[in-house]
């Protein structure tokens, strides 16, 4: 198995799906360049990872171990 992840795409959707709670346009564009670059440097970590599902069960471990906060 074989996960192909683009790097701008994610970050693009995550961005998208996780908007600014700030009233402030500085604020704004602070968090989501933040929200952003970490999606995009999380995704870069794990494209084009050749797989199987016990691979997969620990990529996902490290992810939720990485403590980054993305909001």
């Amino acid at each position: 198995m074989s996960i192909n992840i683009d790097p701008q795409h994610f970050a693009d959707l995550v961005v998208t799906a996780n908007p600014s709670k700030s009233e402030d346009a500085e604020d704004i564009a602070k968090e989501s360049l933040e929200l952003y670059i970490n999606a995009y440097r999380l995704a870069e970590r794990y494209a084009n990872i050749s797989t199987n599902c016990y691979d997969t069960a620990e990529i996902i471990k490290e992810v939720k171990q990485a403590d980054l906060e993305l909001t």
